[in-house]
């Protein structure tokens, strides 16, 4: 009971933050917002999360649901348990999506500046899923123990883009990552 209580505090916050951030939770259905110019806090049990247009730093978090972002002007943090993750940002800013089971597309300006650490852990289903990036990563391959599937095959990239100045981090099992140049 402690830990419900304990998971349920962190996926729904009690309190706003900054004036004028959107924050909604859901226990069961999808969230869409149209603009958010001073950021969100979106949470959702089951559905998905659609943003259109985003400013500031956003967190969208849903434990079955995919998680689309338009426009992004600023940071993400967006995280899945059962869903695909594409979010288009329109300037520099800090990434983070995690997805467990699903697919991620990344599409960020041509002159990006960031920091790329990207992982993708394979799954069972019989698919190799990859990456595929237009920003220059190193590629390599390697094994991790579980103790429910051992020597699971793990894809990892890095790489600099410009100055660096934004750390991406895309972390997925089971599924393909996408980073695109536009």
């Amino acid at each position: 009971m402690k830990a419900l209580a304990l998971l349920l505090l962190l996926l729904f916050p009690v309190s706003a933050g900054a004036k004028g951030r959107i924050v909604q939770s859901s226990m069961g259905g999808d969230i869409d917002i149209t603009d958010a110019p001073n950021g969100a806090s979106l949470r959702t049990m089951g559905g998905d999360i659609r943003i259109t247009n985003a400013r500031g730093h956003v967190v969208a978090k849903t434990m079955g649901g995919d998680i689309r972002v338009r426009r992004m002007d600023g940071s993400i943090e967006a995280g899945t348990m059962g869903g695909n993750v594409e979010v288009e940002v329109v300037r520099n800013g800090e990434i983070e999506i995690h997805s467990m089971g699903g697919h991620i597309e990344l599409t960020l300006p041509a002159n990006f500046s960031g920091t790329f650490d990207v992982e993708l852990e394979q799954d069972e289903d019989g698919h190799d899923h990859e990456i595929v990036s237009d920003f220059p990563l190193q590629i390599r391959k390697s094994t991790k123990d579980h103790w429910f599937r051992p020597d699971t095959e793990v894809l990892n990239g890095t790489g600099k883009s410009g100055s660096g100045a934004n750390r991406v981090k895309i972390t997925t099992i089971g599924g393909d990552i996408r980073i695109r140049r536009k």
